[in-house]
């Protein structure tokens, strides 16, 4: 995906920590997308009102983390949209337009996407291609 991002206005970052107002953790996506100059770089912490899409990818250990937790956790810091590509389920499904607070915070808009059909990212502009995108086995 990181690849499909045009690089002259957003800046895809991976292995980024994110301070969320409120929040005790600092949650570490797979993938932040910026727009340059939203944040200066300073910190170790990007913001969350700074970001423009965080993307999880699902492992079996952190399915719930990435469908549920992570949903009212990145919804509450206001961040516009939340992507969850799950290779388990060869899903996209797209979260956008956030409100709320704390554990009550969501998305009001969800778009699901099946592997192979295009995933339109309205905050960037961009329609994913995801034929690309492997599959794993759901298992026991």
């Amino acid at each position: 995906m990181q690849n499909q991002i045009p690089q002259n206005r957003w800046y895809p970052m991976q292995t980024q920590d994110i301070a969320i107002p409120g929040e005790a953790s600092e949650p570490q996506p797979d993938l932040v997308v910026i727009e340059h100059d939203a944040f200066d770089g300073r910190s170790r912490l990007v913001p969350a009102p700074a970001t423009t899409l965080l993307l999880e990818v699902v492992s079996k250990p952190s399915k719930h983390r990435d469908h549920v937790t992570k949903r009212s956790i990145y919804a509450a810091g206001q961040v516009p949209a939340y992507l969850v590509i799950d290779p388990y389920a060869a899903t996209c499904v797209l979260l956008t337009e956030p409100y709320g607070t704390g554990e009550a915070a969501d998305y009001r808009t969800e778009r699901t996407s099946k592997f192979g059909e295009p995933v339109p990212i309205g905050v960037l502009g961009i329609e994913l291609d995801t034929p690309e995108f492997g599959t794993l086995p759901a298992g026991p």
